[in-house]
């Protein structure tokens, strides 16, 4: 006996409905998983570009009487300012700031007591005078040092160290070459260069060196220092700094400098309102050189402040991650980058770069996919990475989808199977109904 025809239709159109639903794609399950395909573009972060060539990031006209200067970042070692800050010149007594911090690291036991040599007898430009076998601690000759600029303290100290001045000279220059001082070049501990034509460096040298020195705590305490007492043979001295802009609160250190060849000299650290400072002025006049550093500070409260360009919290792309299983994914800049930046005149451009070789699952936490580099006035200040907050694990994501695809494919065999089998008992009952009509 033949099926109806309507019968037949029925099940053709179920069968294919079926079939349809077996092999349906899996991009149209994401919202049975919660899944949400939406794609945004990747675009880079974009301002204009200053075509600004020179050494420093701003180029405004400061009035200082100093032939060479810089004004640094202590953060970030960014310079701010500079003028001639890579000519060679001498540094007088700055160059006390090596042999200070030479003294802290590799001094074990600063209270020590230490015997004066010949080698540092006498006055030799200094505010007292050492006799040999005299006896005071290694603290104190590095206090003499750089609180009143003692010459023979420094020479006291070299020996200590290395055993003769010419080795701890040697010593020091390893040392700048170390900090990235390459341009320049000790002949004594202190700083007189009568008998040393080629005692010299650079402002920007000096700014290096200084950097590094005020990173040490015991180094920043003592230039900090107004005045202090040393004990030399049980006798009290009283050291005052050479460093006449310690009186004022946000003035930290470090070292003042004189010679007839290398003028009046100052490297200071300053800490006003949250923007710390290396300033470094070199063959200034004995009436400028406090003023010149001032005015540097001055121009960076008045003009300079911290922002954080890059901000480590906020997601700068989102993503689409896998092929037929995908996943929305936010990126974030590994770090903060906060600069000092110019209040007028800055000009911003940061690059973002994505390898998108490296967008595939599964995804680590964070695992970095580009860099984010920011430059001010055409010049490169900072650069971190691009990185996920969070991990993605192919399997499981796979599996899910594998699992709801394979619950639904026996969820419709069942159906088939009862579908069908309904149909023919429908027949079989229809077909005896039939017969007994």
């Amino acid at each position: 006996m033949k099926k109806p025809a309507s019968i037949i239709l029925f099940v053709k159109i179920f069968t294919i409905f079926i079939v349809f639903t077996l092999f349906l794609p899996a991009s149209v399950l994401y919202a049975d998983i919660g899944i949400q395909p939406e794609i945004s573009e990747v675009s880079s972060i974009d301002s204009s570009v200053s075509s600004n060539n020179g050494f420093a990031l701003y180029e405004d006209e400061i009035d200082i009487e100093a032939q060479t200067a810089i004004l640094m970042d202590y953060r970030t070692g960014n310079i701010l300012w500079e003028k001639q800050s890579k000519a060679s010149v001498y540094p007088a007594s700055i160059t006390k700031i090596m042999t200070g911090i030479l003294a802290i690291e590799n001094i074990d036991d600063l209270d020590q007591i230490f015997l004066i040599p010949d080698s540092a007898t006498g006055v030799n430009h200094s505010v007292f005078r050492f006799s040999k076998d005299d006896s005071i601690t290694l603290l104190d000759l590095l206090k003499a040092s750089l609180i009143s600029s003692h010459n023979n303290a420094t020479i006291a100290l070299g020996e200590y160290i290395s055993g003769s001045v010419e080795e701890f000279v040697e010593f020091m220059n390893a040392k700048a070459v170390d900090i990235g001082a390459f341009s320049t070049n000790f002949e004594n501990t202190n700083g007189l260069d009568s008998e040393y034509p080629d005692h010299k460096t650079t402002a920007y040298d000096i700014a290096l060196i200084a950097k590094y020195a005020m990173e040490n705590e015991l180094f920043r305490e003592i230039v900090g220092t107004e005045s202090d007492t040393i004990i030399l043979n049980d006798e009290s001295i009283l050291l005052e700094n050479t460093n006449k802009l310690l009186k004022y609160d946000f003035i930290k250190g470090i070292k003042t400098g004189y010679t007839e060849n290398a003028g009046f000299c100052l490297a200071s650290f300053s800490d006003l309102d949250d923007r710390e400072l290396i300033a470094v002025v070199l063959n200034s006049s004995f009436e400028e050189r406090e003023n010149d550093i001032i005015k540097l500070i001055e121009w960076a409260h008045e003009n300079i402040k911290y922002s954080i360009i890059v901000d480590s919290n906020d997601s700068i792309e989102t993503i689409i991650l896998g092929s037929d299983t995908r996943v929305r994914l936010n990126l974030y800049p590994e770090d903060d980058i906060s600069k000092m930046i110019h209040t007028t005149s800055n000009h911003i451009n940061i690059e973002q770069n994505i390898d998108n070789d490296l967008l595939s699952l599964p995804f680590n936490k964070n695992q970095s996919v580009g860099s984010i580099e920011v430059y001010i006035n055409g010049k490169s200040i900072g650069k971190t990475g691009i990185i996920s907050k969070v991990a993605v694990d192919e399997p499981y994501i796979k599996q899910n989808i594998s699992n709801v695809l394979e619950k639904k494919k026996i969820i419709v065999l069942i159906c088939i199977f009862a579908f069908y089998f309904l149909i023919i008992i429908f027949i079989i009952l229809r077909s005896l109904l039939l017969k007994k009509t």
